[in-house]
């Protein structure tokens, strides 16, 4: 059994855990196969499935914009926000030859057309959280959450950015303020986990 050909059989246990112990894939691979992998092996394998992980990571985030044109071309009237980041040498005249001056994906914000207008007829009550995404390239997702007269869950608007801040929270309300409008939001009882959102309804006068 080659390493290529291990790689691709462990890819989907290594792809849930990036960080699992080489001595974990040894055992399993004795287990499933009766096959003994050597420590050097165990690592080239792994290497191997997270640069196949990792790549396509990559690609997902550098068609990120072909992701909002399809999602405002198929849901007419959404808000879909794309910050990205550039490099200090990015301002320079002359940068320094070999420079990567290609933007970098810092955040995203999504509202849903259909589910603000679903918000617009429902009790003006909102919950905020944040958890962490559990991917190689890290980040957290932001979501604002509405309650529709059964009671069940309603998805207002989500972001994806690159840490749980005060500054990131401001970006992610201040969306949400444009996306909802003043008349609907400023009567709005938000509920949160008390940690690092800070609200300040002001930013949405």
């Amino acid at each position: 059994m080659s390493s290529q050909w291990l790689s691709k059989a462990f890819m989907k246990k290594i792809c849930e855990n990036p960080k699992i112990k080489l001595r974990s894939l040894i055992k399993k691979a004795h287990s499933k196969w009766n096959v003994d992998l050597t420590m050097t092996k165990a690592a080239r394998v792994k290497q191997q499935a997270l640069d196949e992980i990792n790549g396509t990571y990559g690609e997902q985030y550098r068609r990120i914009h072909d992701y909002a044109a399809e999602l405002l071309r198929s849901n007419p009237g959404s808000t879909v926000q794309i910050q990205v980041e550039r490099p200090p040498e990015f301002e320079l005249e002359t940068p320094p030859p070999g420079t990567d001056l290609r933007p970098r994906f810092q955040r995203i914000y999504i509202c849903l057309e259909a589910c603000k207008r679903s918000f617009m007829v429902c009790r003006p009550m909102i919950g905020l959280d944040g958890c962490f995404i559990k991917t190689p390239y890290g980040g957290q997702l932001l979501t604002a959450i509405g309650w529709d007269p059964n009671d069940q869950i309603l998805p207002i608007a989500y972001a994806v950015v690159e840490a749980e801040t005060k500054d990131s929270w401001r970006w992610f309300l201040l969306n949400l303020c444009d996306d909802l409008v003043v008349d609907k939001i400023r009567w709005c009882t938000f509920m949160s986990d008390q940690q690092k959102v800070t609200l300040n309804l002001n930013l949405c006068n």
